[in-house]
């Protein structure tokens, strides 16, 4: 079977989590025989048009196309608009069977591709979801970032995912939680259109990164890692209140950050005038020093009011690291209905259990990392997807 993975982003050029999504798939289908064309991106600058050159690359075993396109807002819709035709050129040169698309990146391009091979699309998102957070944002700290990508474009990326949903000859969303918010925002219509595939982590790489830390680095009970974009939805303020009351508590626990974004320097400001100790803001970082801090850390903080299934839940999971998040039904459903992990309906409550977590959580850690190996290994997922392409072959 030769599978073609559609992502505007890719290793390394990555903007969120569809580039390691795709990125773990192309190397997942190759393990187990598949033939795998990736067609993603290059960003460049407007000034650089003149010297915008394609390439085409061959990294272990996976062929990669990347296209050039202007590196400004709306990346996934100038990658599709301005490379169109190659794209489909190189779906139709290489006798793809199947090509698989990830939201927001496939449509318009979905119109022609069909006509080549079957597409599915795999949703990583709600943008209801997305939009509702922004107008909660607006008036609780929130950027002026989250209202104009999240509030304003709500419009247009609710017709770039009906559209796709409707091109596609399968949909997949990466959580049940997301899949039912889907449904209930594009229609009973496609009710049976879309299925529920989690995300995976390739335990292979991961346990590679993890052995590369200096051994010197050993795990503390007395920290904690946040990642990601420090956006109002991911609960970046909500990381300060945390450092603030468990500074208040006397708490030996410091929490370590890894990320930027729109709130960055609010975060900051807070900090300084809260005086607190307790708190670091690292910035962007590599993925190396990422890995370095999921070592030194016992918790793993995920306090967004709303995710679809975010890799670091299950990649610090699978080294065993106890996640802190709020009852959600994203959180719930990933942990196996709160099973694996500390929860609790706001911060102070969730600062209350870690705090006393060492006196009752002493087994957690293996628990945690046993099921999350059971249920997320990459492995287990890629079979899902060959399974999924078979049944639209079968019918194309």
């Amino acid at each position: 079977m030769n599978v073609a993975i559609l992502s505007h982003e890719y290793p390394p050029y990555i903007f969120g989590g569809q580039g390691t999504f795709a990125h773990a798939l192309a190397h997942g289908l190759i393990r187990e025989g598949i033939t795998v064309q990736v067609i993603t991106g290059i960003p460049k600058s407007p000034n650089a048009i003149g010297a915008w050159q394609s390439e085409q690359t061959f990294e272990d075993g996976i062929k990669i196309a990347r296209l050039p396109y202007l590196n400004v807002p709306l990346r996934f819709t100038n990658f599709q608009l301005l490379n169109m035709k190659k794209i489909s050129q190189i779906a139709q040169d290489g006798k793809i069977d199947i090509i698989h698309g990830q939201s927001c990146c496939t449509y318009p391009a979905i119109k022609h591709l069909k006509k080549i091979a079957p597409v599915l699309v795999t949703f990583h998102t709600s943008p209801l979801m997305e939009k509702t957070a922004a107008v909660r944002a607006v008036f609780r700290g929130g950027s002026l970032r989250d209202f104009y990508t999240f509030l304003a474009g709500y419009p247009v990326w609710h017709q770039i995912y009906l559209k796709e949903l409707v091109h596609s000859n399968r949909a997949v969303s990466v959580s049940r939680a997301l899949q039912s918010e889907l449904i209930k925002e594009m229609g009973v219509l496609y009710e049976n259109k879309i299925q529920s595939i989690h995300n995976g982590v390739n335990l292979d790489f991961l346990d590679q990164e993890y052995d590369q830390v200096n051994p010197e680095i050993c795990e503390s009970d007395n920290v904690i890692l946040f990642a990601g974009r420090l956006f109002w939805r991911k609960g970046a303020l909500s990381i300060v209140k945390m450092a603030h009351l468990l500074q208040k508590q006397k708490s030996n626990l410091k929490i370590i950050v890894h990320g930027t974004g729109p709130l960055y320097d609010a975060m900051q400001k807070s900090i300084q005038t809260l005086g607190l100790t307790n708190i670091a803001l690292r910035g962007f970082t590599t993925r190396k020093q990422l890995i370095q801090s999921l070592k030194l850390c016992k918790y793993v903080a995920i306090p967004s009011l709303y995710e679809a299934c975010p890799m670091i839940l299950l990649e610090s999971m699978c080294l065993g690291k106890i996640p802190l998040m709020l009852n959600l039904p994203f959180s719930l459903e990933l942990t196996e209905n709160g099973k694996y992990g500390l929860f609790a309906d706001d911060i102070e409550g969730l600062v209350d259990k870690i705090v006393a977590s060492g006196r009752h959580e002493a087994n957690q850690s293996s628990k945690i990392k046993a099921f999350a190996r059971r249920t997320y290994d990459l492995r287990v997922i890629i079979h899902e997807y060959i399974k999924t392409y078979e049944e639209l072959t079968a019918y194309s």
